[in-house]
This record gives C-alpha cells, structure tokens and sequence, in this order.
C-alpha cells in the first residue's frame, strides 16, 4: 500500500509539473512568474545562498525595467497624443492609463511578494490527486495541459496580429511602435498571463471536483447493484470508475475521504480568490473602462468622412482591444462558473443515496458529508466586491450602454458647441434677434 502510494504520488507530480511547464515558463519570460519559483520541493537542485541571491536580484532588475519600459512609454504616448482630446474622453484614457500600470506593478511585484504560493498550491493540489486516487479516480492532468497549450498557442496569435495591425497603423515607423507596443500590447500581455495562472488553479480544481463527483456517483450505482454483479456488469457504463479491490466495500470510509477532500478544496478554492482578488477587481474595473472608451471610438471612427486606410486599421485595432478585454473578464469568470457549478452538484449526488441502508457508519458519513456542504455554498467573491457569476457579464452589458449612450450625448454637445462658436460671430451681425439659427447652437 505505501509502495503504491509513492508510485501514484511520483507520477501525479510528473504529470502535474508537464501540465504546468509550458505555462511557467512563459510566464517567467514576461516577469509574471519568478525565475526560481518551482512547483514542488527537491524537484531541482537547490542553489547556494550566494547564487540565489544573485538569480533573485537579477529577476527583480528585469521586473523593475519592465515595469519601467511600460511606465516611460505611457507617460511619452499621454504627452504627445492625448492632450488635444476632449476632455471625457481625456479622463477615460488617463483612467485607462493608470488601472493597467497599476496591474502591471501589482503583477510584478506581487509574483515576488507572493512566491510561496506556487508551492503551497502545488502541494496541496498534488495531495488531493493522491487522495482521489486512493478512491479509485484519477485527476486528468494530460487534458489539462492540451487546453492550456491550446490556450498559449491562441494568445501568441492574437498578439501577434495585434503587433502586426500596430505596425501598420503606426506608419512602419519603429520608435512609434515599439512605444505604442509598450503601452498597450506588453502591459496586456503580463496581465492576461496573471489571470491564466488564476485560472489553471481553478481548472485543477474543477476537475478535482469533477472527478469527486464521478467517485459519489460511481458509489451510489455500486451500492444499488452490491448484491447482483451480473446485473451490475450490464449496467455499468462507458465512464464508470472500477474502485480498487483493497477497498471494495469500505464505502464509509471512502466517503469520508472524498468529504476531506471536497473540504480541502474549498479552502483552496477560496486561498485562490483571495491571492487573486485584488488582481481581479483592478482587472474587471479596468476592462470595463476600455470597453467603454473602445465602443465609444468605434462610434466617432464610423462617423468620420472621408474614410482613410488609416481609419480601417484603427478600427481593427479597436475591434481587437474589445475583444482582449471581454475575453479577459471571460478568462476571471468562466473558470469560477465551471468550478462553482461542479462544486454544487456535489449535494444532488448525495440525495441519490439510500438512506434507508443499515450500514450506520455509511449512513453517518453521508450525514457529516451533506453537513458540511451547507457551509461551503454561495457565490465566490473577489475581496468581497465582485460576486465570480456568468450574470455579471449582463451587469457590464447594461452599465456599458448607459455610459456609451453619455458619451455619445457629450460628443454631441461638444460638437454642437464647436460648431456654435466657429459661425455665431459670422450670423449674429446679419440676424442679431433671431434666436432660432443654427449659429447660436440651436436646430431648426
């Protein structure tokens, strides 16, 4: 039993550390992981002290010049471009301005001040894949890894094309690029690469779920069928979990293992959200912003004439900024649905159960179990400020076109007051009581 035991551990941890390397490195390559950071303990040769110290200054050096480079460039793109704007939209970019700044010091400097955390998860969720492996499943660590590559691959394209329609908008001219890239593309990049750390924890734990889920279901099948193997034999199917021999009957105490699991994670679940709500809430805030100033710019772009190519590739490169933020805002709450919904379907498998058994010790391991799930449901939060649902998608929907429609009422009165001013001293003279003209700012 321990040999197996070891054996499960050790190949958990393999297929752990190959579902999340790719993901590390990455995010090592932008700053948004620390270069020393490792999952597990003893898993490379640990440094001298002096060494050590060396490869954390060396990493705090290129955090500093990153956050500096994306700091220069938007102090540089607000002098040269932003103060002619008028002045709502003014304050939306310089909102815009500081909340991604913001994320990106707090990404940056919080990976460090955080550091420990890779460990304890990466501990903590191991012991749970060896505790669901003692019930017979089995965490599937190799789907993990084929969405999160996936997920990679698409992100390397889409900036990519972004890179590629700010080259062009930007004349070919590489100093305007590489500030504007600053600015918009590689602060994005560290914060989308923070929130797919936040949500790999929380696909770990969905299946986690998922697989504590199967287990429950699995046992209520076995016990409705424990006195016909026959009938069980034809009933069983595609997915059903074969529960390992030593442990067979011992329902009670499989059950009681999956509850101790189930409650670690909760614990995790809500360890996870408090290391990335602040994160969270700076993210949403600043994603509705730009969302936003976005639509907003896409409403004066297609109100311009003559149309310029120039105007075609801002307007892609305005279409693409909408689609990076409300995919960012997808990245937050589409994992928390997946993980929020798995979790509460944990007390349905549980009615299922006959509770007319006379095992006495199954009957009060249900019991506890089912206790315990009262304290662990509701909404997750972010810093108690943002409950992680699919319905705050329609929240933001419904705040962005009260805010689109005032911005577009204060264009228009900018624009009828311009247009007052540049033809009120030319009408006035020849028509001084007419209150009616369209000189003096009013229609006919």
């Amino acid at each position: 039993m321990v040999l197996e035991l070891l054996s499960n551990r050790h190949l958990f941890r393999n297929e752990f550390l190959h579902s999340a390397h790719r993901l590390l490195r990455v995010c090592q390559v932008f700053g948004t992981v620390p270069w020393e950071v490792t999952l597990f303990a003893h898993v490379t040769q640990p440094l001298s002290s002096w060494r050590e110290r060396l490869f954390r200054t060396l990493n705090a050096l290129y955090s500093l010049a990153l956050g500096l480079a994306v700091l220069s460039a938007t102090v540089l793109q607000h002098a040269e471009f932003d103060h002619h704007m008028p002045f709502v939209t003014h304050m939306l970019y310089i909102s815009e301005y500081s909340m991604e700044n913001g994320v990106v010091m707090m990404v940056l400097i919080g990976c460090h001040y955080q550091r420990d955390c890779y460990r304890h998860y990466g501990e903590q969720l191991l012991a749970v894949a060896v505790d669901l492996s003692l019930c017979g499943g089995t965490v599937d660590f190799p789907r993990i890894e084929t969405i999160f590559n996936r997920v990679l691959a698409c992100i390397a394209l889409f900036f990519a094309g972004v890179l590629t329609v700010d080259l062009l908008y930007n004349e070919l001219v590489v100093w305007r690029f590489a500030r504007s890239s600053a600015v918009y593309t590689l602060s994005n990049v560290i914060n989308v690469l923070a929130l797919l750390q936040y949500a790999y924890v929380l696909y770990v734990l969905y299946f986690c779920y998922y697989d504590t889920n199967r287990l429950l279901a699995s046992y209520n099948r076995h016990l409705l069928v424990r006195g016909d193997d026959t009938r069980y034999e034809r009933r069983r199917g595609a997915h059903e979990i074969v529960l390992p021999a030593s442990a067979l009957y011992d329902y009670a105490h499989l059950i009681d293992l999956l509850r101790r699991t189930h409650l670690r994670l909760a614990q995790l679940l809500e360890q996870a959200n408090g290391c990335f709500g602040v994160l969270i809430v700076f993210t949403t805030t600043a994603s509705f912003v730009v969302l936003s100033l976005q639509f907003f710019e896409i409403y004066r772009a297609t109100t311009v004439r003559p149309w310029t190519v120039t105007d075609t590739y801002l307007l892609v490169y305005t279409v693409l900024w909408i689609v990076l933020h409300a995919a960012k805002v997808l990245m937050i709450l589409y994992p928390a649905h997946l993980v929020q919904r798995e979790r509460d379907r944990t007390g349905p498998i549980l009615c299922h159960f006959n509770p007319a058994a006379l095992d006495s010790a199954l009957n009060s391991a249900l019991a506890k179990f089912s206790s315990q799930l009262l304290h662990v449901q509701g909404p997750q939060t972010a810093c108690g400020v943002i409950n992680l649902e699919m319905t705050l998608i329609s929240t933001m929907v419904g705040a962005l076109t009260t805010y689109l429609v005032i911005l577009i009422q204060f264009d228009t009165a900018i624009t009828q007051g311009q247009t007052a001013d540049s033809n009120g001293p030319s009408s006035s003279p020849s028509l001084p009581n007419d209150t009616n003209t369209p000189g003096n700012g009013t229609t006919i």
